[in-house]
């Protein structure tokens, strides 16, 4: 696996055994995963994940570092920017919940905004052992 991805430029901290879990750290970690997606940097995308991790995507789930790679890799088509209105950190569970918005474009030049949630659950070393992602599709999906 890839070595530990440094969390931001301005700080040199990275995941791995030192790591210790606090709310600056990773608020880092999560806001850096959404600049870097929105980078399309998947190799440290991916680094960021145990190898036993689990990813919930609203009505799919990858578990595994080669079907979390294989999504990152193959599956996911859409490109854009991330912007996060809230993250929430809960110290003592190492959750974080980041709500925002994707806005961008999908693989045909189609736009693309959609609200989301995101759970993050970060092991010892900061590694993302259980993401899941709720997308806000819109009220109309209730009407029909």
């Amino acid at each position: 696996m890839n070595e530990p991805p440094n969390m931001t430029k301005a700080d040199a901290t990275q995941v791995g055994a030192d790591w210790v879990f606090s709310r600056e750290r990773a608020s880092a970690v999560i806001r850096e995963y959404y600049s870097r997606i929105d980078a399309s940097d998947t190799d440290w995308v991916i680094a960021l994940f145990e190898q036993d991790a689990i990813y919930e995507r609203a009505d799919a789930s990858y578990e595994g570092i080669p079907a979390i790679a294989r999504f990152f890799r193959d599956e996911r088509k859409i490109r854009g920017v991330h912007s996060i209105d809230t993250l929430i950190v809960d110290e003592e569970q190492s959750v974080v919940v980041a709500l925002g918005r994707f806005s961008g474009v999908g693989q045909a030049g189609d736009a693309r905004t959609v609200g989301f949630a995101d759970i993050w659950h970060l092991s010892s070393t900061g590694r993302v052992t259980l993401r899941r992602t709720y997308l806000a599709i819109g009220h109309e999906y209730v009407r029909d």
